[in-house]
């Protein structure tokens, strides 16, 4: 029997397959978190990195922004950690990446380097590295379409098979003013192999209120795809009662999984009271003090 992801200890996590992990998200029923880190930004705490902090404070999921799959580098990691699937047995949490389809003259201009961009060779190398998930998105600024998110996310499935989970969309506008999310895009993204897809969580982007995000959600639903409410434009670094009233209405419209952004005082993770606070509301301290709590040799 699967697990839910709610109550897994790490021994059962680290073995799931794809599909496994799918079905153990979708059992939690609304209770995982997610939380994101700016890998090359310095660390809140020193003699201790931003996934560890992240992970501490009640994360089931460390989604990793900035990081580039050739280089491999996340700031104050011990440097024996050299991968992602060493990174994943030392936290004790699933690991995602952040790849991102973005134009070559925008990538230039916003300094990205070649190992962030969503091509089926960096996919290839997150995979092979012990990604357990993929996140085909869009940072702020990159001028990223759902159609390109939707053309790389077609391209990567085709070439990395049914080994990871992929997850797309955009936790913001990503500077394409005007774009919204419809049912028909959420059905090419569950035609050509998303597992879920990303929406800004209500009340953190302009219009998006939870009649909307209910909506949104049940047509995800409908297509079998799981739905990650983002908080992805600095809310993350709001007060604790901001990020409690995000997270009811993230339950309210059906999310399966709740993420937190990496902006907190500065960009590289979100204030870790507020990870904290968000798992309380969404799941309870019982689940959320297991989570911190539980061994990761268990």
């Amino acid at each position: 029997m699967i697990p839910r992801l709610l109550d897994a200890s790490w021994s059962e996590i680290r073995s799931m397959s794809k599909d496994d992990l799918v079905e153990s998200i979708r059992l939690s029923e609304g209770r995982v978190i997610a939380a994101e880190v700016v890998v090359t930004a310095p660390s809140l705490i020193d003699k201790v990195s931003n996934v560890e902090i992240a992970a501490s404070f009640g994360a089931d999921i460390i989604i990793l922004n900035f990081y580039d799959v050739r280089e491999k580098r996340i700031v104050n990691l011990p440097t024996e950690i050299s991968n992602l699937s060493k990174l994943r047995d030392f936290v004790g949490r699933l690991i995602g990446v952040n790849l991102e389809p973005v134009k070559k003259d925008v990538a230039k201009e916003l300094g990205y380097s070649e190992g962030r961009l969503a091509t089926v060779e960096n996919a290839q190398m997150a995979v092979e590295d012990g990604a357990d998930i993929l996140v085909i998105t869009a940072n702020p600024m990159a001028k990223v379409t759902f159609r390109e998110i939707l053309a790389a996310l077609r391209e990567i499935r085709e070439n990395v098979g049914d080994s990871v989970m992929i997850l797309a969309g955009k936790m913001h506008l990503a500077g394409v003013y005007g774009e919204q999310l419809t049912g028909d895009i959420i059905h090419e993204f569950a035609r050509n192999g998303a597992d879920g897809i990303l929406i800004p969580a209500p009340g953190t982007i302009p219009g998006t209120t939870i009649e909307f995000g209910k909506e949104i959600v049940d047509k995800a639903h409908e297509e079998n795809l799981l739905v990650m409410s983002c908080i992805g434009n600095s809310q993350e670094g709001s007060d604790e009662e901001t990020i409690k009233r995000i997270a009811f209405l993230g339950k309210m419209i059906g999310a399966d999984i709740h993420h937190i952004g990496d902006s907190g005082y500065r960009s590289s993770v979100a204030q870790p009271e507020n990870i904290m606070a968000y798992s309380i509301v969404i799941r309870g301290k019982r689940h959320t003090f297991r989570r911190i709590a539980q061994s990761i040799l268990r």
